[in-house]
């Protein structure tokens, strides 16, 4: 009888996982929008037992607080941590080309 709950549990839990990729997507949708509680619960699941994703999540967090701490700018009065106008138009024409050239 317990050799076939169990059964039962895995079956039910292997047709409500998500894949990595479905739970990559999500994870950084979250960010941005709220997650229905189907989709909520399906990622906390994957969460659960996937380890690559847990790190995808850490390293998510980490890229959102520096995005986050970029635009807040730099709070030192002698900050020089922005690009000057020569440089900033450099990048532009470079990143242009390459555009073009696909």
């Amino acid at each position: 009888m317990l050799k076939k709950m169990k059964y039962r549990v895995m079956v039910f839990m292997s047709r409500r996982m998500i894949a990595c990729d479905e739970a990559s997507f999500l994870i950084s949708y979250r960010y941005d929008n709220k997650l229905g509680l189907y989709r909520w619960m399906g990622l906390k699941m994957h969460l659960l037992t996937c380890h690559l994703c847990r790190k995808y999540v850490r390293q998510i967090k980490e890229l959102n607080l520096a995005v986050d701490r970029y635009r807040e700018g730099c709070a030192h009065p002698d900050c020089q941590h922005h690009l000057d106008r020569e440089a900033g138009l450099k990048i532009q024409q470079v990143v242009g080309r390459e555009l073009n050239a696909k």
